[in-house]
């Protein structure tokens, strides 16, 4: 009979501190990004530069927050579970804005 395989640790880890930075940069990038998004939907497609601005800035803020993620996970004994959320959100919005430069660029 194999000991110890159903251990239950009820030791709270604490939080990965890159990953609170990471979060918060994420958190800013959804900001940026909706505001920027809105506004060009709102514009009919004919935004101005601050709605440029604006997307380029959540581009970069979710680029550093995922290098921030990335960084949380090399903390040891750690809860990385802001480092998890951050990195799934600030992801989809590299991707989302990756692939609008891309159509931008074609059409």
């Amino acid at each position: 009979m194999e000991k110890g395989k159903n251990k239950i640790s009820y030791i709270r880890k604490p939080l990965a501190r890159r990953g609170k930075m990471a979060l918060i940069l994420a958190a800013a990038a959804t900001l940026l990004g909706g505001l920027g998004a809105y506004l060009a939907v709102r514009g009919n497609g004919t935004a101005g530069l601050n709605v440029a601005a604006m997307g380029f800035s959540s581009l970069l803020f979710s680029l550093v927050s995922l290098w921030y993620g990335w960084l949380a996970f090399l903390e040891r004994n750690r809860n990385y579970l802001m480092a998890k959320i951050s990195i799934g959100v600030s992801g989809l919005w590299a991707v989302f804005w990756v692939c609008m430069v891309i159509i931008g660029l074609r059409g």
